[in-house]
């Protein structure tokens, strides 16, 4: 089976990938408060709604990566459709093979969801604390447990209760200095 062409199946009526609503989108957005040329970079982009409109909103130089081919193709439509002037590439790439063109350069890094990428949270923040230049900004989003899940579900999905922490937990790690 195709994993990447289920997951365009199942994902094909999503605007954006992830449990994340356009507003909480739009908050970020408006807190990044970035200049006119930024450098960005979103990691496992999905369909690039985040990029696109950073784009639109503060017209950034940005790169998109994912390991989805239906979602980079989704993701230039999107940018095609609603910011066609936007300086944006989009790569079909594991995000941990991407090297920016120099290391500590860019503005705002992002890694939404896909922490497995550099097993686990605080991977994902080395990763993109090494990309990002002092004084730039980090997102990156982690899922939690809001409560434990029943051991059916679990198996059913294959994964541990210690794969992910609490809300509490992956703020204490994003604010480590580490």
């Amino acid at each position: 089976m195709d994993m990447w062409k289920f997951f365009d199946i199942t994902h094909r009526h999503h605007r954006i990938c992830n449990p994340i609503s356009v507003e909480k989108l739009d908050e970020l957005c408006a807190l990044a408060g970035l200049s006119a040329g930024a450098r960005v970079l979103d990691i496992a982009c999905g369909k690039a709604d985040l990029l696109v409109r950073l784009a639109g909103r503060y017209e950034i130089k940005g790169v998109g990566v994912d390991l989805s081919p239906y979602c980079i193709r989704d993701a230039e439509e999107k940018r095609q459709r609603l910011a066609p002037g936007a300086d944006l590439e989009f790569f079909c790439l594991d995000g941990a093979e991407y090297r920016p063109d120099k290391p500590g350069s860019l503005d705002l890094t992002i890694c939404l969801g896909a922490s497995w990428i550099w097993k686990g949270y605080r991977g994902t923040l080395r990763a993109l604390k090494q990309m990002t230049r002092p004084g730039g900004l980090i997102m990156a989003g982690e899922p939690y447990w809001a409560k434990e899940p029943p051991r059916e579900y679990l198996e059913a999905m294959n994964i541990n209760y210690e794969d992910y922490g609490t809300h509490h937990g992956n703020t204490a790690t994003g604010c480590d200095k580490a």
